[in-house]
Formats: C-alpha cells, structure tokens, sequence
C-alpha cells in the first residue's frame, strides 16, 4: 500500500475563497427577541487558516459541548451559540490563543480519495482570529447576544 499523495493549502490563492476540501467561515452576534425569534449578522470572515485551526486543535469540538441553539458547528454549516454560553466560548478561545501561541502547526485537513490535504498554519493570522473571536464571545457574554459561526 503506498502512501497518500500529499497538498499543502497555497496560502497566497485560498485565503478566503478557497477550493475544497479546504474553506473558510463566519462569525457574528445573534439576537433573541421577546417573541424568541431569532435574527444574525456577519461581524468577520474567518480564513481557511484559523478555520482549520480550530478545527484540529479541537477548539470547534470544545464549542459544540456548549449550550447551542442550532447547531451543531462544524461541517461548513451555520451554528449558533446560546446566550449562556459565550463567556464559556470566549474561554475556550484565550485558551487556544495561549496553547498556540508562537508555535509552527502542520495540520491534516482530511485524506480524500489517496490525497492527504494539509495546511501549515500561518499563526499570527490565526492569533488575529482568535482575538477577534475573543472579543466578540466577551461583548456576547456582556450584552446577552448569542454567538453566530459558520465553520
């Protein structure tokens, strides 16, 4: 059995329209009114790079033991944290901030019919992402907004 044929994510042409199986995301605030109904918006894109990040650093499995009110996240569908949950999430994301800070991260995407696809995190971007999402999960936490992610 010989081994899988390996793709490296091209940085450069997939940022955030990339080609499968590679792809990026979403995140935003979610609102629930007094009628329980439910309305989103898109705050940020999140690249390929942070996406596949979260992803295999597990971050993405810690999200999706939260209370979720769609769900679940993951599989490039939309999600939605519930209210309750963002300072959870906004924990999980400073604690990915610090277990990846600095470090160099070669990750599998997937093995899809004999290819290995591959991405070589490119950190500080992924380190802006986390940020990113940090802020919004504590503005979440503070305002009672539910937390939108399409990943």
């Amino acid at each position: 059995m010989r081994a899988p044929e390996t793709y490296y994510f091209d940085h450069a042409e997939g940022a955030l329209n990339p080609s499968p199986p590679y792809c990026s995301g979403e995140a935003g605030f979610v609102w629930i009114n007094e009628a329980d109904e439910i309305s989103f918006d898109c705050r940020f894109e999140i690249s390929s790079n942070s996406l596949h990040a979260l992803h295999c650093h597990g971050e993405v499995n810690l999200l999706n033991e939260l209370d979720l009110i769609a769900g679940p996240i993951g599989g490039g569908r939309e999600a939605a944290l519930a209210p309750g949950s963002a300072e959870e999430a906004s924990r999980i994301f400073y604690a990915a901030d610090r277990m990846t800070y600095g470090a160099r991260h070669d990750l599998r995407v997937v093995e899809w019919k004999g290819v290995e696809y591959r991405i070589v995190v490119e950190n500080r971007e992924y380190q802006r992402t986390l940020s990113k999402l940090q802020f919004l999960a504590t503005t979440a936490s503070r305002q009672g907004h539910g937390i939108r992610l399409w990943l």
